[in-house]
């Protein structure tokens, strides 16, 4: 059975397939970072997050010393684990 995904899922990448390069090599941090934060901010924009979800925004710092932002989601009445 071949894989097929959602068209809702699989038209997030899209634009990545669409501008026909090749991605960056798999060392090239810098570039990979710049191709993934357009696709991360418009999934970000499109699904926005519901009113009974809180965020918080954390940072880890990479080997390269690059900080990365992570974001942690609860929904209210939910416990911290």
């Amino acid at each position: 059975m071949p894989l097929t995904l959602d068209p809702e899922i699989a038209a997030a990448p899209a634009p990545m397939a669409e501008s026909g390069s090749a991605p960056p090599a798999v060392r090239d941090i810098a570039g990979r970072r710049a191709m993934c934060e357009p696709i991360i901010g418009a999934a970000t924009t499109a699904q926005p997050t519901p009113a009974d979800v809180t965020t918080s925004e954390h940072y880890a710092t990479a080997d390269d010393g690059a900080q990365i932002k992570m974001r942690r989601y609860l929904k209210d009445g939910a416990t911290r684990d």
